[in-house]
This record gives C-alpha cells, sequence and structure tokens, in this order.
C-alpha cells in the first residue's frame, strides 16, 4: 500500500498547494476535509467495531495529507471555533480526530470534552475521551520509525482509565470496550492482565483487526510470548487469507518458536492461493519446492536446487509472493546455507526496488525503503543520490528531520560519520532525553572499548581496561570478574535488549546503585516498559537509546554494530573493538554469558534472534562502514573477521557449530 500512498499524497499536496493560492480556500478545504469524515466510521467507532475498514482507513489517509499540507487552513479553522456553540458530537469527534494528526492534543482533547457533555450517555464519546486523555498534551516521547524517539504527547492515565471504565458501565459486555481496556492494561505496564482480557476478547469475537493487534502484543520484546502471538496470527490469516501482515507475523513468531517449517509453508501456501491470478503455475513451483523447504535439514545442494527452481521459474514469468519469498530465504539460513539464503533476500531487495519506482512523493517511508533495498544490494552511491541533497522540502520540522537522518545514515555507508554528529547533536538540542547529557560527558573524545560476548582465546583484559570507558553487552558481574583475564574488570556502560529486561533489573540496576556502573542503556523500544520495571521513574543512570540505524532492509543492527552506531553519534576519539567475531568462531558466546540452550539455532532458542530480527550479510557491510570513518579499531578475534571478505565471512559463520546438523549416524 505504501507506493499508493506515496503516489496519492504527492498529487493531495500539490493540489492543497494550488488551492492555498485563492483567497479564502484554505479554510474552506480545511473545513471540507472535516466534513467528509461523514462519509465514513470515525476512528474511535472502527476501534469498536472491528469489522472490515478499508474504505475508512483509506478515507484517513487522504484527510490526514491534505490537513497536514494546509497548515494555514488548519490553524484558521481552529482559531474560528467556538465549542460551546457546537451541539453535534459527531462533528466535535471528526474535528477531535483531524487536528489530533496535526498535533494539537490540547484542542482535540476539549472537542471530545464537549461532545462528552453533549451525549453524556454515549459510551463511543467515552471510550473516544479516553483516547484523547493518552495523547493529552505535547511533552513526551514516541518512537517515529527513521527518527527513532522523538517529540509525542504525554498521557493522563487515571482520567483515561476513568473514562473506559465508565464507557464500560454505560456498554456492559460490550467487546470493542473489552478491548480498549486490555490494551489500556498492557499499555500502563499490566502486561499479563491486558494480554489476558485480548485473548478474551478474541476468543469470543475473534475479528482479524483484533487478532493482530493481539498477537503483535503478544511479540513485543518484553513479553516475547511467540506461540500466543503465532497463534492469533494464524486465525487472523484464517478470516484473511489474503493477508500479508499476518502471514509476516507467523514467521517473525514461528522462526522464533517452535520452528514448524511444514506448519509454516501450509500458511505460505494458503497466502499464496488467496491470488487467484497465476496461481495455478505457482502452486506447481510450490509443490515443487515442498519437500525441500519442509524438510528437518537443506543441504548446500540441495538450496542450490532451491535457488535453481525459483530462477528457472522467474524467467518463465512464475514468481512466488514476496512474504513466500521471504519464508524461503529464512529456512535457508536456519539450515545453515547463509549465503543461498541471502542471494534470495537480494533478490527480494531488487524485486522491491522494482516495485517502489523512484517517486517517493514527499513520503520519507518511502524513501526509506529504497535507500534500504539499494544499500543492502551495495548500491550506496545511487543511495547517496536520493537523499543528499534532501529531494524535498518537508512541510513539518519532524519531516525534515526524519529526512536528515536518512541522509545522516547513507553518509554513514560511505564513511562519512560527521553528518550523523551533527544530526544528533541537533536533535539533543532541541529534545534532550535523560542521560544523554551524561553520556555526551562519558564519551565526547575519549578512547571506549566495546567488549562483545564472543568466545575467544585473546586475552586482553589489560588493554581493555587501559580505555577512558569500557562498554559492554548484557552486564553480569559474576561472568566479567570470571574472565577478567580475557575481557578486562572494568565495566562503566552497559547495553541491555529488549529481552533483558529482567537482567537490567537484577544486575544493572543494583551495580548502577552502589556506583559500579556509570550508565545502563535501553533500547528505544524498551522506553514504557523499562520504566514501569523501574516504578515509573528515570533514575539518572538509565539512559534510553534515542535512535537505530534507519537504513536497513530486513530489521535491525545486531548489539554490537547497534552499541557501535550509538556510541558514535557521542564523537568518541576512537572505538576499540573486543571479543566480537560476529558468530564466525567456534562458539557463538563465552560459556556463562547466556543459558546453554540458547548458544545455538533451533527451536525456541534466544539466538533465533539473530536471523529472524537481523541481518548478518548487512552487519558485516555496516561494520566496515563503521571501520571506515577512522573511529573503529578491532582487535584480536575482532580484527581478524572484520579483515576477512564477506563471502568467507559467510563461510565462516556458516561452518560455526551454531547450527542444528544432520544425525549421520541414521
Amino acid at each position: 500500500m505504501l507506493k499508493p500512498l506515496a503516489l496519492g499524497a504527492e498529487a493531495g499536496r500539490r493540489a492543497m498547494g494550488l488551492a492555498s493560492k485563492v483567497p479564502g480556500a484554505d479554510l474552506a478545504a480545511a473545513r471540507a476535509v472535516v466534513a467528509s469524515g461523514r462519509l465514513v466510521p470515525t476512528t474511535t467507532e472502527s476501534a469498536l467495531t472491528p469489522g472490515r475498514v478499508r474504505l475508512r482507513t483509506l478515507h484517513e489517509h487522504a484527510a490526514t495529507v491534505l490537513f497536514e499540507a494546509n497548515p494555514t487552513g488548519s490553524a484558521k479553522l481552529l482559531e474560528r471555533l467556538d465549542l460551546e456553540t457546537i451541539d453535534d458530537a459527531g462533528y466535535l469527534e471528526r474535528l477531535a480526530q483531524r487536528f489530533l494528526k496535526v498535533k494539537e492534543y490540547e484542542a482535540a482533547l476539549q472537542m471530545r470534552l464537549r461532545a462528552k457533555e453533549v451525549e453524556p450517555q454515549n459510551p463511543v464519546r467515552w471510550v473516544a475521551l479516553a483516547r484523547s486523555y493518552q495523547r493529552a498534551a505535547k511533552g513526551g516521547m514516541v518512537r517515529d520509525s527513521v527518527g527513532g524517539l522523538v517529540e509525542g504527547p504525554v498521557a493522563e492515565g487515571e482520567k483515561a482509565q476513568e473514562a473506559l471504565q465508565r464507557a464500560a458501565e454505560l456498554a456492559p459486555g460490550d467487546p470493542g470496550i473489552g478491548y480498549q481496556l486490555g490494551r489500556f492494561d498492557f499499555d500502563h505496564g499490566q502486561v499479563d492482565e491486558g494480554l489476558d482480557r485480548l485473548q478474551e476478547v478474541t476468543e469470543k469475537h475473534p475479528a482479524y483487526r483484533w487478532l493482530l493487534d493481539y498477537a503483535h502484543r503478544a511479540r513485543r520484546p518484553h513479553v516475547l510470548q511467540m506461540e500466543r502471538a503465532q497463534r492469533a496470527y494464524e486465525q487472523a490469516l484464517a478470516l484473511r487469507p489474503t493477508s500479508s501482515v499476518a502471514l509476516r507475523g507467523i514467521l517473525a513468531t514461528g522462526t522464533r518458536a517452535a520452528q514448524d517449517w511444514a506448519g509454516m509453508w501450509e500458511s505460505a501456501v494458503v497466502f499464496e492461493a488467496s491470488k487467484k491470478r497465476g496461481y495455478a503455475r505457482r502452486r506447481e513451483l510450490a509443490e515443487q519446492l515442498t519437500p525441500l523447504v519442509t524438510a528437518p535439514d537443506v543441504s548446500a545442494e540441495e538450496a542450490e536446487v532451491v535457488l535453481a527452481l525459483l530462477q528457472d521459474a522467474e524467467s518463465r514469468g512464475i514468481r512466488l509472493r514476496w512474504v513466500t519469498t521471504s519464508l524461503i530465504s529464512y529456512r535457508l539460513q536456519f539450515a545453515g546455507q547463509l549465503r543461498a539464503g541471502f542471494a534470495l533476500r537480494r533478490s527480494l531487495a531488487e524485486r522491491s526496488l522494482k516495485w517502489l519506482g523512484s517517486s517517493s512523493g514527499g513520503h520519507a517511508g518511502h524513501r526509506q525503503k529504497l535507500l534500504a533495498a539499494l544499500s543492502y544490494l551495495g548500491r550506496t552511491q545511487e543511495a547517496l543520490e536520493l537523499i543528499d541533497p534532501l529531494p524535498w522540502q518537508p512541510s513539518t520540522e519532524r519531516g525534515r528531520l526524519r529526512l536528515e537522518k536518512l541522509r545522516a545514515d547513507t553518509r554513514l555507508l560511505h564513511g562519512d560519520v560527521q553528518p550523523y554528529l551533527d544530526y544528533s547533536a541537533r536533535v539533543r538540542e532541541a529534545t534532550p532525553l535523560p542521560g544523554e547529557e551524561k553520556m555526551a560527558e562519558l564519551i565526547r573524545g575519549k578512547r571506549v572499548a566495546v567488549v562483545g560476548p564472543a568466545e575467544t582465546t585473546d586475552e586482553l583484559g589489560e588493554l581493555i581496561d587501559s580505555y577512558d570507558v569500557v562498554i559492554r553487552t548484557r552486564f553480569q558481574a559474576g561472568f566479567v570478574a570470571e574472565n577478567a583475564q580475557r575481557i578486562g574488570r572494568r565495566t562503566d556502560i552497559t547495553y541491555y535488549a529488549g529481552r533483558d529486561q529482567g537482567l537490567l533489573a537484577a544486575e544493572g540496576a543494583v551495580a548502577a546503585e552502589s556506583g559500579d556502573l556509570q550508565m545502563v542503556v535501553a533500547r528505544p523500544l524498551s522506553m514504557d516498559s523499562v520504566r514501569s520495571l523501574l516504578g515509573g521513574e528515570t533514575p539518572e543512570w538509565l539512559r534510553v537509546g534515542r535512535h537505530d540505524f534507519a537504513v536497513c532492509f530486513h530489521g535491525a543492527p545486531l548489539g554490537v554494530p547497534r552499541i557501535i552506531y550509538d556510541v558514535l553519534q557521542f564523537d568518541p576519539a576512537e572505538i576499540g573493538l573486543f571479543h566480537a567475531d560476529f558468530y564466525a568462531g567456534d562458539q557463538a558466546y563465552s560459556q556463562g554469558y547466556w543459558e546453554a540452550q540458547h548458544v545455538g539455532f533451533g527451536p525456541h532458542s534466544k539466538m533465533n534472534d539473530v536471523i529472524t530480527a537481523h541481518d548478518l550479510d548487512f552487519d558485516f557491510q555496516l561494520m566496515q562502514a563503521f571501520a571506515a570513518t577512522g573511529r573503529l579499531t578491532a582487535h584480536g578475534a575482532s580484527a581478524e573477521v572484520m579483515a576477512l571478505e564477506k563471502d568467507e565471512y559467510l563461510r565462516r559463520v556458516e561452518a560455526a557449530p551454531i547450527f542444528p546438523r544432520p544425525d549421520m549416524s541414521q
């Protein structure tokens, strides 16, 4: 849907630009956009009734583009409104809906308060009011897919909960309100209670959109109830076999959990069958692939057969759908056939480029996908030409920052760190986050050691401890003490992934409170859950990372590249890299770093994220770019691996004892 949205947005902005030149047309256009909402259900009504909403969704996208592209008209409309004289609750809700999109949170709240006064016995008004209380005013932070944590609304949680409870009193047993209560519980720290309520509603009312939302929440990094999420995704696909979102969810959870390849392939076949055009020929190809994709093991020769079948079919105009092909790439990678799996992913990047086209129509998300696909294919110069200079002048500051972030990340792939330094300094000054000033003081101009968790023979503890600042992944005091000769004794800063929040509270928080750690860094995705875990506060030793590298075709960078990217923004003199072999060694992790059952790929292993949510091929390319900045110096095994050509690196990983191997004794 992204391509038509980009093209439609471009046409809409041009139309509004022309209309704004006519006196009074801007105000008339703003009023017309609001009035058009009478043709479709409001967002609140849609949230309570989980039927198909395609028309409403299309209208919402169009109305948002037109309203955002007409800031003078929307400002004039807001200035002229006298809420006390408006007795049409539906009109007030349509106004609130539009002004929320242009971040007039307080105005939207007042509109919904007035709508509640007009219709105090209507539960929909109370649900809408609760939604506004959760975005009551400016001053908070939200996560943006490009910019990371950006300025957003703050919530008045107690008032939102009271409004939802009043709605439930007015409509007892209403599944839509029950679902909203479950979402509220989940979003405000009561994860288990919220999920249980969502599950109860979806069991009685298995609606497609509710199932997707429930599944998305169950798989979040601080929850990781993958089998629960997978079942919900499977139900959603059964209800709507055309849904690529549901199938993607099945793959994202199934590859992390039981790894039932036959079951996932069956879901993909259902998805393929939902597109009737050309299905007979695709079915024949799928039948040829079935025994290869669903087998317990896939040899290098069988992987080549898979690629040959796909290439031959494409030469005859037969091509499986994008998500189905992605499943095959996953299967090859988890079987240890990384090079074949990445070759298939590169073909997906080529397909993405052809489908996306080169016109982004002022849509930063579209441009991000273009840059990511080009960069994944190694066509970084073409990517740079699409973002530097900035391809258009956004109408909002947030829009401009998104483009500047994409430009900074693309230039970083060329070894140029300065745009990233400039961008990061500017956003920190504009919207400072807790812990950033302290992090800058610790890092700026300093020699920083980043110590990974790999099992190597390097005994570099003394060298590591000589650095000004020592950073480790997943700090565990006992593990560091036991391995001090190899990895050093000091730890100044530690980073925890989303799944490690329990460890953060048990180890990181204790060490930081006692002064043994100066800083603990959590992922942007974990912002709210980490605060909830720590009692709702942000202690001075806690920092939530602002942003991640945004030009990734698949997933996000792994832990060590992510840490280096984060540290670079604070302008260190040098980053020394130790004990990171990027899974090319004889053992993935040092003994004691993780539980034994999670040091290889397989059902329910934590390591599965390395393939499901990341991309070793691109991470290797990204590390080379970091080295090209002149700021990164690798030592020991890290230096040896980074000196390899990419193909040889992937061969080394394929040979590592982290993949399940066939039992040759049978």
